[in-house]
């Protein structure tokens, strides 16, 4: 029987982007067996277009709240040995479950592999179409869309702290972290994360609320360790 992955995106008014995120997961060299969608209170044409797809697409509906809520929803529901998530706007090379599942077939005491993140931007087009660019290096980054994991990884470390809003994977990450997870690093792109208008959107003030939060979480975090350990 073959492993079985299971990919969660999680999206919410991105009808424009999602449509390409599907067809990257759906060209894996190596196929899901299910991805699920999980609309987070979408108010466009987000499920027009999802009835367009064939394949193993499943899609779960949720008032909005949040990421880490929708990619929770789409974890409590899936049925796969190992787990990709994709962001709505987001793309994959067609060989990255392929490489990814190997090296964890091969390595048991791997709970992660994750692989490089090409940055691409979107440039001003004068046929209209959405033309993107890279930009810089392939850069090794914790990125969640670049990576495949261990369903049981989320038993151990726990799901994604859905009272965040922002840089829940960064939490989740740093939890790894703390836990002495072991993950390898591929050389290989395996993500193409995509800047445009509607993800450019963080101020300097905003971004460091959301620091100082994670911040704030794992010296909690290292707090009750001290205090159990007692």
């Amino acid at each position: 029987m073959k492993p079985r992955i299971s990919v969660i995106i999680p999206t919410r008014n991105r009808s424009e982007f999602l449509g390409d995120a599907i067809a990257s997961v759906l060209a894996q060299t190596v196929p899901a067996q299910e991805i699920i969608v999980v609309d987070d209170g979408s108010t466009d044409e987000t499920q027009d277009l999802l009835g367009k797809f064939e394949g193993p697409i499943r899609c779960l509906y949720q008032s909005h709240a949040g990421p880490a809520a929708a990619r929770n929803r789409g974890l409590a529901a899936v049925k796969g040995e190992y787990i990709g998530f994709l962001d709505d706007d987001d793309l994959w090379p067609p060989d990255k479950t392929g490489q990814q599942l190997a090296h964890l077939l091969a390595n048991p005491d791997v709970g992660m592999v994750l692989g490089h993140t090409q940055r691409v931007v979107q440039r001003p087009s004068a046929s209209g179409k959405r033309d993107f660019e890279h930009y810089k290096k392939p850069a090794r980054l914790f990125s969640l869309g670049c990576g495949l994991y261990r369903r049981t990884l989320f038993e151990t470390v726990g799901l994604f702290n859905d009272r965040m809003q922002f840089a829940e994977d960064d939490d989740w990450f740093m939890r790894c972290d703390e836990l002495g997870v072991h993950l390898v690093f591929l050389p290989e792109v395996t993500q193409y994360y995509r800047f445009h208008e509607s993800n450019m959107t963080w101020d300097r003030q905003s971004r460091q609320r959301f620091l100082l939060h994670l911040a704030k979480n794992r010296m909690d975090r290292a707090r009750s360790r001290r205090e159990q350990s007692k």
